[in-house]
């Protein structure tokens, strides 16, 4: 890409748009103008920000009507929503946009609403033979002590819309359950996976009609604050029967855009299980620019007609920010890996660009105390 691109980020308030627009400030090209529901966010303070502006919309025909608006004054030429709110509204509103602004591709509106719905997914999955693990969906209480309880223990109880892993409970026996859902009264509908006993691993994607372009496949090696949050530290790396599920899923979804497919592999199958969909940019996003794939610069170049470069990721191990905080409380000798810290975390961006970080640091310490 040879020209300057003006690049409206219309979810700059969501949690991965920092991440992303890490990654897009490698293109000295992109212009990158945020729009907000919120007057104060990490993006607003990015070096990277050209252009910051707060709207707090309240139907999707006034925020449509403020993104043409926008789209017109900045000459902007290409859109990308990063969280899944976002791509929603995209999905439904694209064709009303002019014609002269592109949006990076995105899927049909059913095989989104298949993929982020968990209780949908497992159907879906069920249906076309794809493995997964075994699951029960209950709309009330009542559903749930009035019919036949199929699964085996241990189990996971899931929020169906919740991300990173927030609201997981594990239970070892049905008591157990039984006990807490008696104490939760208020729980309208509730979804149950069966636990599967071996490793959470994940493959992020970028793909066209159902083909995947490229992709790369992360093992987490630190865990974050609870068993089910995001890993803080992981290894790329090249696994075909991972890449060989994924494919198939998203053949069957004929997916279109990016996707990051959390899988658990089965020690006692020996297989791999698909576990969620996370239709949205994701948290590592950054470490998939370092293992050499950068996703969102790739969904713009696809949104623009061109041709992306197929190639391979390489095989890194990568760390975020909280990881190398953590490493550093563990080790202090952490902090001296000055090579590792510059080449394979998010040190690096926090050094080129600590204003965003440090505002959502406050923002955090605000919320806890």
């Amino acid at each position: 890409m040879s020209s300057e691109l003006n690049v409206l980020i219309p979810d700059g308030n969501s949690t991965w748009a920092l991440s992303v627009m890490n990654c897009l400030s490698e293109n000295s090209d992109y212009k990158l103008f945020v729009l907000s529901n919120k007057k104060r966010t990490g993006t607003k303070y990015s070096k990277n920000t050209n252009y910051y502006k707060f709207y707090k919309s309240t139907t999707d025909q006034e925020w449509l009507d403020f993104v043409i608006q926008e789209v017109a004054t900045h000459n902007i030429s290409v859109i990308i929503p990063i969280a899944e709110n976002e791509i929603r509204f995209f999905i439904n509103n694209s064709h009303f946009l002019p014609p002269s602004v592109k949006v990076i591709p995105l899927p049909k509106i059913h095989d989104f609403e298949t993929a982020i719905d968990k209780h949908q997914l497992s159907v879906f999955l069920d249906f076309h033979k794809l493995p997964h693990p075994k699951s029960q969906y209950f709309d009330s209480l009542n559903s749930y002590f009035n019919n036949e309880f199929r699964l085996h223990f241990p189990v996971l109880m899931k929020p169906l819309h919740e991300k990173g892993g927030d609201g997981i409970s594990k239970f070892e026996t049905k008591a157990k359950l039984d006990k807490y859902l008696k104490k939760h009264t208020d729980f309208k509908d509730f979804f149950i996976q069966e636990y599967i006993d071996g490793y959470d691993i994940d493959c992020s994607v970028l793909c066209q009609n159902g083909n995947v372009l490229t992709h790369t496949i992360q093992k987490g090696n630190l865990q974050g604050h609870n068993a089910f949050a995001p890993q803080l530290g992981f290894e790329f790396l090249k696994n075909e029967e991972v890449l060989s599920v994924v494919k198939q899923v998203m053949q069957k979804l004929n997916w279109s855009g990016v996707a990051h497919i959390d899988l658990r592999y089965d020690s006692n199958k020996n297989d791999y299980k698909i576990i969620e969909i996370n239709a949205r940019f994701w948290g590592s996003v950054e470490g998939s620019k370092f293992a050499g794939i950068n996703f969102p610069d790739l969904a713009i170049q696809l949104a623009m007609d061109e041709m992306i470069e197929r190639k391979q990721f390489d095989e890194i191990h990568y760390m975020r920010l909280k990881g190398v905080l953590k490493s550093i409380r563990r080790n202090p000798s952490f902090l001296f890996k000055k090579k590792f810290l510059l080449n394979n975390s998010e040190a690096k961006s926090f050094l080129k660009d600590p204003i965003p970080t440090c505002f959502k640091f406050i923002e955090w310490l605000g919320r806890r105390f």
